[in-house]
């Protein structure tokens, strides 16, 4: 889903940021509230100044909650394809979000293993689980499909 039709999809609110930044951030409405009422995710962003830097940035983490937290059946592997190279991403790639809301799919497939999804992409088991512990709130997910699965705790 490309940031547009998330924001059409969502509800937008702006109000006024709290904490440094003098008059221009305590008094003008540049702090953004997104909330998707379908799977009641809500996402603040004020670190910026700017209004339209924190709708971008609310619309990315909107991206990651929803590939945390929604789980689909997994697509074809036919149909799935590593949007980075030689087994690195970064989180700022735009194919980021949907890349991990796939391994979480195939993850919770096969009750917590990771093995199918680094071979789903092209990317080997330590390939993944570099990429995985990148953001502390992916692993967590990923821990918590393994536990439920009956695996151990992914180490680095």
């Amino acid at each position: 889903m490309s940031l547009d039709e998330l924001l059409r999809e969502c509800q937008l609110k702006g109000y006024q940021g709290s904490g440094p930044g003098g008059q221009h951030r305590n008094k003008t409405n540049t702090g953004v509230n997104l909330r998707l009422s379908a799977y009641n995710l809500e996402i603040k962003s004020c670190e910026s100044r700017s209004a339209a830097e924190n709708k971008v940035h609310a619309l990315h983490r909107m991206r990651m909650a929803i590939a945390l937290e929604v789980r689909e059946t997994p697509k074809p592997v036919s149909e799935l394809k590593f949007p980075g190279s030689n087994g690195r991403i970064q989180s700022s790639n735009l194919g980021f979000a949907p890349f991990i809301a796939d391994v979480l799919d195939i993850v919770a497939l096969n009750n917590g293993d990771t093995k199918p999804a680094a071979v789903a992409f092209g990317l080997s088991p330590t390939a993944l689980t570099r990429i995985l512990h990148q953001e502390k709130s992916i692993i967590e997910k990923v821990q918590s499909l393994r536990k439920v699965g009956g695996k151990r705790p992914l180490h680095r």
